[in-house]
């Protein structure tokens, strides 16, 4: 990053992305997922998103294998405090599960209106 001479502050936004993001894992999850059978990656994220989507009033009574499908087209996405996911009057084409960690729903003036926090979801 310093050949590309990118600013200092942005250099280390960067450094500390990967270090939430692999918090001490020296290994890239999805990189392993990819190496796996398709069965198996499914049983794995299956396991680990299951009750994530089911808390969800819409996915609650929903086939097992229409959320199955939902989940394995999850991705999975590090937010960094003070860092945007949606801003007022952008058309949204995701939905957001929040595994871990707050998220401030922020008015015009900068006030947090709300905050959402683990297995909380929204749309952006």
């Amino acid at each position: 990053m310093a050949y590309r001479k990118l600013p200092r502050v942005l250099r280390q936004k960067v450094a500390s992305y990967y270090e939430h993001r692999y918090q001490g894992k020296m290994f890239n999850e999805l990189a392993i997922l990819d190496e796996l059978s398709e069965c198996l990656r499914e049983q794995i994220v299956n396991h680990n998103c299951r009750e994530l989507v089911a808390a969800v009033p819409f996915f609650t009574y929903a086939d097992r294998h229409f959320v199955s499908d939902v989940i394995m087209k999850l991705k999975y996405e590090v937010f960094q405090p003070g860092d945007w996911i949606i801003k007022e009057g952008q058309i949204g084409t995701k939905m957001y599960f929040i595994q871990e960690g707050v998220v401030d729903i922020v008015d015009t003036d900068g006030r947090v209106a709300t905050s959402l926090s683990d297995g909380s979801y929204f749309g952006g």
